[in-house]
């Protein structure tokens, strides 16, 4: 019945703000905007997409708790450049086969780059 998940959701304040923030620090492309709707649809070199959806004016932002799985093939160089951008990540965390870390966007929602390693 169905194929794939066509995209995330993630709510931000602020549109522009958000959508300059992903495309300069995790390299990805708009491939959709609307104005009127105040989202951006990014793309990823994969495929993938997440969509930035800025809440309602007078709204209350609420961080979100779910939240995407970005694969990488070095998350310590991930780690290293996003935490050298200023961007608030954790500690990198390695289990048997995968090394990752949590990062957060400028409204504070959480994402996570993960590894898989073929050892």
């Amino acid at each position: 019945m169905f194929t794939g998940i066509d995209t995330i959701i993630l709510r931000v304040r602020d549109i522009s703000a958000a959508t300059t923030w992903y495309t300069q620090h995790l390299g990805v492309e708009v491939v959709y905007d609307d104005d009127e709707q105040k989202l951006a649809v990014i793309e990823f070199s994969s495929g993938s997409t997440l969509t930035l959806w800025q809440i309602d004016e007078g709204a209350d932002f609420v961080v979100s708790t779910t939240y995407p799985i970005l694969a990488t093939e070095d998350a310590v160089l991930a780690h290293e450049k996003l935490s050298a951008a200023g961007v608030e990540v954790d500690a990198l965390q390695e289990t048997p086969g995968v090394v990752y870390f949590r990062f957060f966007d400028l409204d504070g929602n959480p994402l996570e780059a993960c590894q898989v390693r073929e050892d």
